[in-house]
């Protein structure tokens, strides 16, 4: 019956159908911490105290630090040196170098606010922004290492291995999109002087990581409330026949807020599968990552298609890293 109508009129009834969904679970989202006011605010303060302990401090000298590099000559001095390394796995130079290394240390989403400064100064247009986003969207060691392994798995060596198998899949994916970043992404110039380079980069830092810790925050609650709501039961009952109803519900959370899912997968214990889980999570970074990423990409003028797909073929690949890894050396 739907195919008897023209296209537009269908394109219009799929567009108010979603748009109806959209507004109700807007709406039942409200009522659910109207309802339950205790529990939804102690689950957004257990968000901010993640941000607050683990995400913050890591963050924000990263933060402040890459700003005085794009800000001044640093990022063109990196990227010489780099050029050759670029042009070899991912056949874009220096900069994806540069940009890739400022992820591994500091984590999401300081790759994706970088481009937005190197966009914002000149440096590269919008395509190469798009292009440059597959290599540098990862999470940071300290919080796989030390929030991951040591404070969800109790398990250092747990840690250690999310997070080779994080960086090394992260580098898998950039080389397999190599035809993709191959743009010829010139070293950068500074074409923009400020008045004051260590006021405004502590200023976007700061402001930054409020950011941050905001998204954090809703969705650690909202992952909560759909789990509530029953929207999250499709992905568990697929799940739930091959990893247990436990870790099932651990994924469908962390596809929405990656900590809180993660979190959940640990409790149930150390192996195999919880650890390679927990490293898919924290590749693919669920919703909350995403939104924070792409609101920089978007300043940046970078559609989010090759993005997503980055992410999701860099969860698989980590995964299967993992797993090998595990196997072999825990």
């Amino acid at each position: 019956m739907f195919y008897r109508y023209s296209t537009p009129v269908r394109s219009a009834i799929i567009k108010k159908f979603f748009g109806s969904v959209y507004v109700f679970g807007l709406i039942s989202c409200m009522i659910m911490l109207v309802v339950f006011p205790d529990k939804y605010v102690s689950t957004a303060a257990e968000g901010l105290k993640v941000w607050a302990i683990t995400v913050a401090p890591s963050l924000l000298p990263f933060f402040f630090l890459t700003a005085l590099l794009t800000k001044t000559d640093g990022v063109r001095t990196f990227a010489r040196k780099t050029e050759r390394l670029g042009d070899i796995l991912y056949g874009s130079g220096g900069l994806s170098i540069f940009l890739q290394l400022t992820s591994f240390l500091s984590g999401y989403p300081i790759g994706a606010k970088t481009i937005a400064e190197l966009k914002k100064s000149g440096t590269i247009t919008s395509l190469q922004a798009e292009k440059l986003s597959i290599v540098s969207s990862t999470s940071g060691p300290l919080f796989i290492v030390g929030g991951i392994g040591v404070s969800l798995f109790g398990d250092k060596t747990a840690g250690a291995l999310i997070l080779i198998s994080h960086l090394l899949s992260s580098v898998a994916v950039g080389i397999i999109f190599k035809r993709c970043l191959r743009s010829s992404v010139a070293l950068p110039v500074v074409t923009e002087k400020t008045q004051n380079v260590l006021y405004e980069s502590i200023y976007s830092s700061v402001i930054s990581v409020a950011i941050v810790g905001g998204f954090i925050a809703v969705f650690y609650t909202l992952a909560n409330v759909f789990h509530d709501l029953g929207l999250l039961y499709p992905i568990t009952a697929v799940l739930k026949g091959l990893f247990g109803e436990e870790i099932a519900k651990g994924v469908a959370i962390g596809l929405i807020e990656c900590t809180t899912g993660i979190k959940a997968i640990a409790a149930t214990g150390t192996t195999m599968q919880t650890v390679a889980l927990s490293c898919a999570l924290v590749s693919f970074g669920g919703v909350s990552v995403w939104c924070q990423s792409i609101i920089y990409l978007g300043q940046a003028g970078a559609r989010i298609s090759i993005f997503a797909l980055s992410k999701v073929l860099h969860s698989i690949i980590s995964y299967a890293i993992c797993i090998l890894l595990y196997v072999v050396f825990y």
